[in-house]
């Protein structure tokens, strides 16, 4: 379950989706109790999601000025978007690369390879302007202190960067991601197999935004 606007990683499940912007729409209009949790079951019926309502009020207050000040940003060239993706990442050598402007922001993509199995697939999105800072508000901050597991996959909400991070890991393959925000504008992910959760944190570290 990856959170990400790219058309090459996977999407939010649309129930999962409709489900943060109803809390996040409630916590905002009600005071909960500090700690309190809600859990759901997913809609597949395997396994539940659980939400820390405790920061969610706070993070339902400061979502509008942040998406204002970033949709009142300037999207970043293809060439300054380019210029991002080093040539190496975590001793792994970049084997691909494309920029691409979707719908109003710009994204980065790049792969990385170790050998035939251990590869890192690396995605910027630049928030910056209205299309920009409404996938920062989606994907991001409408994702922070939710919690899911189940037999085939598991994800949580980290501290990382300075910042929330979501890692999800697949149980059953050889598959993990690790989304972020970064440079006060860049929503990034890292995608890897045969690299682990750890090895992704170590790859994400070397990324100068």
């Amino acid at each position: 379950m990856t959170y990400f606007y790219d058309p090459k990683l996977k999407t939010m499940k649309p129930a999962l989706l409709i489900l943060v912007t109803f809390l996040i729409t409630i916590v905002s209009c009600n005071n909960k109790k500090p700690g309190e949790t809600v859990t759901v079951k997913r809609e597949d019926g395997k396994g539940e999601v659980t939400i820390d309502m405790s920061n969610m009020k706070d993070v339902a207050a400061g979502m509008e000025k942040i998406k204002s000040d970033l949709s009142n940003l300037t999207p970043l060239s293809s060439e300054a978007m380019n210029a991002l993706m080093p040539a190496q990442l975590g001793g792994m050598q970049r084997t691909d690369m494309d920029v691409s402007a979707s719908m109003g922001t710009s994204i980065a993509h790049g792969s990385y390879r170790a050998n035939d199995t251990t590869v890192i697939e690396v995605s910027i999105i630049d928030c910056a302007g209205p299309a920009g800072s409404g996938i920062y508000g989606m994907q991001y901050l409408g994702m922070v202190n939710i919690e899911s597991d189940d037999e085939d996959e598991y994800t949580r909400t980290i501290d990382f960067n300075g910042g929330k991070a979501f890692e999800n890991c697949q149980k059953h393959r050889p598959e993990c991601t690790l989304t972020y925000f970064a440079g006060g504008r860049f929503l990034v992910s890292l995608e890897g197999e045969y690299i682990g959760i750890d090895g992704l944190k170590a790859a994400a570290r070397d990324l100068k935004l």
